[in-house]
């Protein structure tokens, strides 16, 4: 049994597969702790290979790897490279682009081979990223994600007391926890629809992908030809193999 791993910014989230072939298990969400103490339970014993994606930090990467070593798991840490799987990445230095982004391309040509696509990973962060039918990458955008940009505000100033909503929210707030959560989604929002308009200036989009936590409900806002895939960069994950 394989288990699939993306270690991101703030939680981790985890599906186990039979095969390189077979359907994923529901996503599993949990933060750092809670994850590490769950390896040691017994529904992971089955477990034969475990392939990583990691933008946190190398702490819980290396209890990881221990405890793939002491339980003679096979292990293996993607990393972002210029090609694989028919991907391209349009960064200059390609080692350099998040892996969690690298991924979401390659989940995407797999799902969607020979299609334009925008692909909008919406988290801690919201970023964007431009893929031709070809495979090319064409760049893309980092932005802080919803609940970075209300942290942000309420953290650097005085006098805005606000309380967080995870409800999504367009119409203008009458008191100031409304008007930043509103705020917030409508800054998102927009940078979305922005996107989109400057995409289909460089090639006409067959689809856009929306995958991350906030990802479904920014496709309840977005009226364009917007689709939930949650499982994206799982199916990037499942592509590769501990050599």
């Amino acid at each position: 049994m394989r288990l699939l791993v993306d270690i991101g910014n703030t939680q981790v989230k985890y599906v186990f597969q039979d095969t390189g072939e077979s359907p994923f298990s529901d996503i599993v969400y949990a933060d750092y702790q809670v994850f590490l103490a769950q390896l040691l339970q017994e529904n992971f014993s089955g477990v034969t290979q475990i392939i990583l994606a990691n933008v946190q930090g190398q702490e819980i990467q290396d209890s990881i790897r221990r405890w793939a070593d002491e339980n003679k798991v096979e292990f293996l840490q993607v990393e972002s490279t210029k090609q694989a799987f028919g991907v391209t990445s349009g960064y200059e230095t390609p080692e350099r682009l998040g892996v969690d982004r690298w991924l979401a391309m390659i989940g995407a040509k797999q799902l969607y081979p020979n299609e334009n696509l925008l692909i909008i990973d919406a988290g801690t962060a919201t970023t964007v990223d431009l893929l031709a039918g070809s495979g090319q990458h064409y760049g893309g955008w980092i932005m802080p994600g919803i609940e970075t940009l209300f942290d942000s505000l309420v953290t650097r100033t005085k006098r805005i007391d606000a309380i967080a909503s995870t409800a999504s929210n367009l119409a203008f707030g009458v008191n100031s926890s409304a008007c930043v959560n509103h705020g917030s989604w409508a800054m998102t929002i927009g940078a979305v629809k922005e996107a989109i308009t400057q995409a289909n200036n460089i090639m006409k989009l067959d689809k856009i992908l929306l995958t991350g936590g906030n990802g479904q409900e920014i496709v309840k806002l977005i009226t364009d030809n917007c689709q939930l895939e949650s499982e994206l960069i799982f199916h990037g994950l499942r592509c590769f193999k501990p050599s």
